[in-house]
C-alpha cells in the first residue's frame, strides 16, 4: 500500500512539472513612444519599438493612446456699459492610425472667467482682456488585438520599430453676457502611446525547468526504492 502511495505522489509530480512545462506563463512587457506636441495642427507620426520576435511568441498587443489639452485662450470684454461672464469650450478628437487600425482620443475643456467693462485697450490685457490656459487631465483610449496579422504587423526584431499616424480637429465656443466679445483660440494637444507585448516565451522559465527536473527525480527515488525492495 506504502509503494502504492509513494508511485501515486511521483505521478502527480511529474504531472504537474509537464503540465507546467506545456503551459508557459504570458509574459508582458510595455514601450513608450516619442511625444508630439500640438497633434491639434501640427499632424505627424509616433515612433515605438516594435515586439521582439526572439522573446517567444506574440499573443496579444494592448495600445494606450493619450493627449493632454492644454489650448491657449484669448479674451477681451468690448462693452462700455457691462462686465461679462466669460465661458469657453473647447473640443475635439485626436486620431492615431496604424495601417488599417485606427483609435481616437476624444477631449474637451472648459474655462470660465468674470471681466469688467471694457478699458479701451483691445489688446487681451489690462482689467477687460486676458490670455490664459485651458488645461484638463489626460485623455486616454484603449484597445487590445489579438488577430494573427495584427500580431504579425507589431512584430519585429530588437531593434525596429513602427509607427502611428496622429492627426487632429478642434472646435471651440466662447460667450460672453456683454454681447461684445473678442476671442481667439489656439488649440494645443500633445499626444503619444503606449504599447504593451503580451507574449509567451520561447524558452520555458527556470522554475519551469525546476519543477521538472524534481518530478523526474521523485520518479526515479521511488524506482529505487521498488528496485530494492
Amino acid at each position: 500500500m506504502k509503494k502504492i502511495t509513494h508511485i501515486a505522489l511521483a505521478s502527480l509530480a511529474l504531472a504537474a512539472a509537464v503540465d507546467a512545462a506545456a503551459a508557459p506563463a504570458v509574459q508582458s512587457y510595455t514601450v513608450t513612444s516619442n511625444v508630439i506636441a500640438n497633434a491639434a495642427v501640427a499632424n505627424g507620426g509616433l515612433t515605438f519599438a516594435q515586439f521582439d520576435g526572439s522573446l517567444g511568441t506574440l499573443q496579444s498587443v494592448t495600445v494606450e493612446y493619450f493627449t493632454d489639452l492644454g489650448s491657449t485662450l484669448k479674451v477681451e470684454n468690448l462693452s462700455k456699459k457691462s462686465g461679462s461672464s466669460i465661458v469657453a469650450n473647447t473640443s475635439g478628437v485626436v486620431t492615431f492610425t496604424i495601417g488599417s487600425l485606427s483609435q481616437g482620443v476624444n477631449y474637451s475643456g472648459t474655462y470660465s472667467r468674470l471681466l469688467p467693462v471694457y478699458d479701451l485697450g483691445n489688446d487681451y490685457a489690462g482689467t477687460s482682456g486676458f490670455v490664459d490656459t485651458i488645461t484638463a487631465s489626460p485623455f486616454s483610449q484603449s484597445q487590445s488585438y489579438t488577430g494573427a496579422s495584427t500580431l504579425a504587423a507589431f512584430t519585429g526584431t530588437a531593434t525596429s520599430t513602427m509607427s502611428a499616424g496622429v492627426s487632429g480637429t478642434a472646435t471651440s465656443l466662447v460667450t460672453g453676457t456683454s454681447g461684445n466679445t473678442r476671442s481667439l483660440v489656439l488649440p494645443k494637444l500633445d499626444a503619444y502611446a503606449k504599447v504593451t507585448y503580451n507574449y509567451v516565451s520561447a524558452v520555458p522559465e527556470p522554475e519551469t525547468y525546476a519543477m521538472l527536473l524534481a518530478g523526474l527525480g521523485l520518479v526515479g527515488v521511488v524506482a529505487r526504492r521498488r528496485k530494492s525492495a
